[in-house]
């Protein structure tokens, strides 16, 4: 789908920008007025999806059928999974070559998964494996890329899914601009991904610890000012550089998951 295809060329421009050592920052300010447990103190609640029951409510998400960003590998509804009080969005293959490796996506873009400014909130973690990475993000309900933005909640490629990139694109095309925050943990373990987008900034944090803040780049980043919804995806490598997301190896799990127990939106 158009999606993916343009989600392919924004996560090139990324790997293109940490090979070649853009500024990624690591920003150490005070983080959201939020709770681990997903409250937002003097925030309206405006949306919520649990995961209480046993398949996907295709009222709120759509699940992807096609190429995955890599444009080898396919997403497939398949390895999307609702149970035991949460989302599972599975990647599952070893072939080094991606062809025979398939993994799951999906969006918020039904209903009322489409805003304009607010505070996205996603409780989650995220298996290990090679050859498998999490990308968390606000993408436009247009379609243009880069000129409507994206907002990368977070992005954990590595194996040992040790590192947190929280990103904001804008620009014209081909490729537009990026600047990023990240932090370093275990992200196998529960924790909360968040990103408040308002006219004036985009802020991100885990567990209420900012990651980046675009009141305090340099860059002056461009902020997205129309609609947006949530997408989640395992992307499989290999995918873009090297330094990015590498292909499947032999010590790849038989499947790696990203574990999802909640999203919640605010105003």
């Amino acid at each position: 789908m158009t999606k993916s295809k343009t989600r392919t060329t924004a996560v090139l421009a990324a790997s293109v920008c940490l090979l070649l050592g853009f500024q990624i920052g690591v920003v150490s300010a005070q983080g959201l007025e939020t709770e681990v447990d997903g409250t937002a103190r003097g925030r309206q609640l405006l949306a919520s999806e649990e995961f209480n029951g046993t398949t996907l409510d295709t009222t709120k998400w759509s699940a992807y059928d096609s190429k995955s960003s890599n444009g080898i590998s396919q997403w497939k509804p398949s390895e999307i999974g609702v149970g035991d009080g949460e989302l599972r969005i599975n990647g599952h293959g070893k072939d080094p070559s991606g062809k025979a490796n398939t993994s799951g996506a999906l969006c918020w873009c039904r209903g009322d998964g489409d805003r304009t400014y607010g505070l996205w909130m996603v409780r989650a973690k995220f298996d290990p494996g090679t050859g498998y990475g999490v990308a968390m993000l606000l993408w436009p309900q247009s379609n243009r890329w880069p000129q409507d933005g994206e907002l990368d909640l977070v992005e954990s490629a590595r194996p040992q899914k040790n590192t947190a990139l929280s990103s904001v694109h804008w620009g014209n095309p081909p490729g537009g601009q990026r600047d990023s925050g990240k932090l370093t943990g275990d992200y196998t373990q529960w924790h909360v991904y968040a990103v408040d987008w308002q006219p004036t900034y985009v802020k991100y944090s885990i567990d209420g610890q900012t990651v980046y803040d675009t009141r305090f780049s340099a860059k002056k980043p461009g902020i997205p000012k129309t609609p947006m919804h949530l997408v989640m995806q395992q992307e499989p490598g290999p995918f873009g550089a090297p330094a990015w997301i590498p292909a499947p190896d032999a010590s790849t799990p038989d499947r790696v998951t990203v574990h999802v127990d909640w999203v919640r939106m605010y105003a």
